[in-house]
């Protein structure tokens, strides 16, 4: 019984194995490219698929070298004769002449860069008094100090005490005689008389503004 059974068992599976090996053959031929499949399984093609089966079977055609396709595009190629090509002169390498050749330029001259153009200079703001002037208006400058007045006479000499000298000065033809603390001409205030100088100090004037004046030879 035991040897039936293992008989029956391997018959089995050779069928198996057999049915399995047709099932697979049938896949390969039907799903490889290119391959056809049954009508009963496959669709009737569309417009599109229509369209693409007559490209595709013009492009076979026209690859054949017996079809009237191949034939007229083989005759449109021109076939170019070694005799009908120029020879090259030496002329033929020299650089394009004649004005807008080069555009004016020779590559192998040395130029300077291009400068870029200058900035454009922005006008001053208008100044106090323009119409066109936004803003406070400056403060009026200050009022100039006074300047003393140049002095006019000569010193020429001293005479009378040590303690209390007398100047000697003179103005044009006019000569005076002056100590110290006198007023001269108006404008000037003798401050100080030494033997050889003399200090004039001037009216209106702070009493640090002073000049010394020497004697004249």
């Amino acid at each position: 019984m035991a040897g039936i059974a293992a008989k029956l068992g391997s018959r089995r599976q050779a069928i198996l194995l057999g049915a399995l090996a047709v099932v697979l053959l049938l896949a390969v031929v039907l799903w490889r490219p290119g391959g056809d499949a049954p009508a009963s399984k496959v669709a009737a093609p569309g417009p599109p698929a229509r369209a693409a089966s007559a490209a595709r079977a013009g492009g076979d055609a026209a690859g054949d070298e017996g079809t009237p396709a191949f034939r007229s595009r083989k005759a449109a190629v021109k076939e170019v004769n070694p005799d009908d090509v120029p020879p090259l002169r030496v002329s033929d390498f020299a650089p394009p002449s004649g004005p807008g050749a080069d555009g004016g330029r020779d590559l192998f001259e040395l130029r300077d860069p291009t400068k870029p153009p200058p900035p454009t200079a922005t006008p001053p703001p208008p100044a106090p008094g323009d119409v066109r002037f936004v803003g406070p208006m400056p403060l009026p400058p200050p009022t100039p100090t006074p300047k003393p007045p140049d002095v006019s006479f000569k010193f020429i000499g001293t005479f009378g005490p040590k303690e209390h000298p007398i100047a000697v000065v003179q103005q044009g033809d006019q000569v005076v005689n002056v100590r110290s603390g006198d007023t001269l001409f108006g404008k000037f205030i003798l401050k100080k008389v030494g033997y050889e100088s003399i200090d004039v100090g001037f009216v209106g004037f702070p009493e640090s503004e002073t000049r010394r004046l020497g004697i004249t030879p």
